[in-house]
């Protein structure tokens, strides 16, 4: 071996340490094609990356002024000449224009002469495509070794910077779940956590948009969550019924694309790129869908993705689940809280308003006329308080009681007082109210019920400065509407159980329940919440 023949075999092995040593994917194809113009004296260089469909998804390119780049505007498909760079060896053309697979240049594209292709092999599958071009006197065999050899340490290198990257993207999907799990046990109610989940997924698997489709009334999905420049374009949208994402929480199985699948996409993510939709399992159930997607020509999802943002969303199933029994202990301690205030309401409270009705029933035979009146007012007080006492007992203890529902109505709208920081106002038609429940008195407790979750939402979400309260029978149908002035139902993100169930007891009972912006196009549009539903034949309201 001549010294002539050490320098470069130097410059070869220099090289393969070098691309070793790096962990970062793109600074790896980098120092390659630097390298690739070090070893060949070629004027260009450029790594081709393809989907299945031989259409460009990532390139990376040297030699060429961005001016240039910028004109031509497109990056090269594998077709023509191209397509001809076998797959264990390479591709050497003095003159690419005289090959019969040439197919011409883009314009603005400089002149090409020689060209020398090699494929990009990692563990058997094709990573890319090395281009170099424009070598004066053309390529040689020694050109030709050189790549191969190049080649060869380039599949090793991707594979442990890919592996790499796979360690580090996995330790940060770890710790976003961790921090959901932690999350949820310390707060079952912070409801921001299904944004949590959603912005963590469209971060780590670096996607433009993401929505989480969540099961609604009547076996529809809806996307209930959603996060990047559409999101708001893609809230409220229904899953279609016979398509791929449907599909996939049927069967529980993950799916990626290099466009969204399906023979009927919706409109509105028709145009994006590579799409990743997993399903969130909670042990043989499917209780969300997690959909991401990245820009049309973006790097599509592999096996990879999808195998970690799986692990991710069914750690989020589990989180979760946990905090669905974290909130049921609370309600169950709450329940028990609830029977022991009732316990002390009637062992202290209703005794002693009690005694002192009689007596001041006593003292009244007693006194004279004047003083007999005042004792008389002050006992119907007593009496009027012993009466609110023994419904706020039964409420405690969870006793469906005969109290007309005016007087149940009338204490959560005073209850909810303090939580939204002023009274709403309401128009009521009680008569026509209390001649429907008389008939069906398990309507009295879905009414309560609703009621109780109208306000409740206002106070957690709206950021209301006023309520409204309407409640009329008409047409032997039950109307509730509670509306505000508050962000919209757009800005009210709120868990999908809620909202559920306001509609599941609606269904139950022939009825419906919608949501809809008090004013559309303000900045602060409110919300009008309707709860309607269908009662006795023979009630007839106002």
């Amino acid at each position: 071996m001549t010294e002539h023949d050490v320098a470069p075999l130097d410059a070869l092995t220099h090289a393969i340490v070098g691309l070793n040593a790096k962990h970062d994917l793109a600074e790896l194809l980098a120092e390659m094609l630097d390298v690739s113009l070090q070893l060949t004296g070629a004027q260009y260089a450029a790594i081709n990356r393809l989907d299945a469909d031989d259409i460009s998804v990532a390139f990376q390119y040297v030699g060429m002024d961005p001016s240039v780049w910028d004109l031509i505007g497109r990056a090269p498909n594998g077709v023509g000449v191209l397509h001809e760079i076998p797959s264990h060896d390479v591709l050497m053309i003095d003159e690419i224009t005289k090959h019969p697979a040439f197919l011409g240049l883009p314009p603005g594209h400089p002149p090409l002469g020689a060209f020398l292709g090699s494929r990009l092999r990692v563990r058997d599958t094709t990573f890319g495509y090395l281009y170099l071009a424009n070598k004066d006197g053309g390529f040689n065999d020694a050109d030709g070794q050189m790549v191969r050899a190049l080649a060869a340490a380039a599949s090793v290198a991707i594979d442990n910077a890919q592996l790499y990257r796979q360690t580090v993207d996995e330790q940060a999907w770890l710790a976003a779940s961790n921090n959901i799990v932690t999350g949820l046990l310390s707060d079952p109610e912070d409801e921001s956590v299904f944004s949590t989940i959603l912005s963590s997924a469209a971060s780590l698997a670096h996607a433009t948009h993401a929505a989480l489709a969540l099961p609604g009334v009547a076996d529809e999905w809806v996307m209930e969550f959603t996060s990047g420049p559409r999101a708001d374009t893609l809230l409220g949208l229904v899953l279609p019924e016979d398509g791929p994402a449907m599909a996939t929480v049927r069967s529980g199985l993950g799916i990626i694309a290099s466009i969204p699948p399906g023979t009927y996409v919706l409109e509105e993510i028709r145009d994006l790129g590579p799409a990743l939709y997993a399903p969130l399992h909670a042990g043989d159930r499917t209780v969300g869908l997690l959909m991401l997607w990245r820009e049309r020509g973006d790097r599509v999802f592999g096996e990879v993705d999808l195998a970690t943002a799986q692990q991710f969303a069914n750690n989020a199933a589990v989180a979760l689940g946990l905090a669905e029994i974290a909130h049921m202990k609370q309600v169950s301690g709450l329940n028990d809280e609830r029977q022991r205030l009732a316990d002390d309401l009637h062992d202290f409270v209703s005794q002693e308003l009690f005694a002192t009705s009689i007596q001041l029933e006593s003292l009244a035979q007693d006194v004279d006329k004047e003083a007999a009146r005042r004792l008389i007012a002050t006992l119907e007080h007593v009496r009027r308080a012993q009466f609110e006492v023994r419904g706020v007992m039964s409420s405690l203890a969870g006793i469906r009681n005969t109290e007309p529902l005016q007087s149940r109505l009338r204490r959560e709208i005073t209850l909810a007082k303090e939580t939204l920081g002023f009274a709403p106002h309401v128009d009521a038609s009680w008569a026509g109210v209390a001649e429907a429940t008389a008939i069906d008195r398990s309507l009295c407790d879905d009414s309560v019920a609703v009621m109780r979750e109208l306000l409740s939402n206002i106070a957690r979400h709206a950021h209301a400065t006023a309520a409204w309260v309407q409640i009329e029978v008409r047409e032997n149908r039950l109307h509730i509407t509670v509306s505000d002035n508050g962000v919209g139902p757009a800005g009210a993100q709120q868990r999908h159980s809620g909202t559920a169930n306001l509609a599941n007891r609606a269904i139950r009972r022939n009825g419906n329940f919608s949501l809809d912006a008090r004013e559309p196009g303000g900045d602060m549009p409110g919300t009008v919440a309707t709860w309607t539903v269908r009662v006795a034949s023979d009630a007839h309201g106002t």
